[in-house]
């Protein structure tokens, strides 16, 4: 199971993944957002972190100088895509920058709409994240009926929306053929990371430590 932890906004909770077992930190970079961090100081994250963890960085329906920006001055590996972004121009950036694993965010709004936006993307995405629908564009802290996830196979998915450590629990208790999860959230106390829920949901996810009831 991968583990994306996301929403990072100080050089102090950044420091407390370093040597973390996660797969993935995300940093925002959507100014309506208030996980909000901009290009300099995403450039200061993901050069203090380490080469095994993916850098991802998250943009809402961003112009292509937006993304040539983030990529040309910032140490990020990946770009996670949360609008409705076209295939053209997510082609245009696997076509310019071959090196950027690209990430795309899916509301789980119903079943048919969902396959339907995986069919479209499937070809150009290396990863999916299925998240809680919002005019907000994700970041709720909100969970959604995971069942309309069974069934769900043939691509690479993070569930998205409100996972903290119970959730976890009750998610895997149903049959999902999901890669992990993405977290922002439900690693915070008072809108800091919190290194202990970090460590509880890797001990969980990771080392599978904890009886998943």
């Amino acid at each position: 199971m991968k583990l994306k932890f996301c929403g990072f906004r100080t050089l102090e909770d950044v420091a407390k993944v370093r040597d973390l077992n996660i797969d993935a930190i995300g940093f925002i970079h959507y100014p309506k957002s208030k996980r909000y961090v901009d290009v300099p100081t995403i450039k200061q994250f993901t050069d203090i972190i380490p080469k095994h963890i993916e850098k991802v960085v998250v943009v809402v329906n961003p112009n292509f100088d937006t993304i040539s920006n983030l990529i040309e001055s910032t140490s990020l590996t990946a770009i996670q895509l949360h609008g409705s972004e076209s295939i053209e121009f997510i082609q245009q950036i696997k076509r310019l920058f071959p090196h950027i694993k690209l990430i795309k965010a899916l509301p789980a709004s119903d079943k048919d709409a969902l396959s339907n936006a995986i069919e479209y993307y499937r070809t150009d995405i290396d990863l999916f994240i299925i998240d809680t629908p919002s005019e907000s564009y994700g970041g709720t802290g909100k969970v959604y009926n995971w069942e309309i996830l069974q069934g769900l196979t043939g691509i690479e998915f993070l569930i998205a929306g409100g996972i903290d450590l119970e959730n976890i629990n009750k998610i895997e208790q149903l049959e999902l053929a999901h890669s992990g999860y993405d977290i922002a959230s439900g690693i915070e106390s008072e809108d800091v990371k919190d290194i202990n829920k970090m460590k509880d949901i890797i001990l969980k996810v990771k080392e599978k430590k904890y009886d998943a009831t």
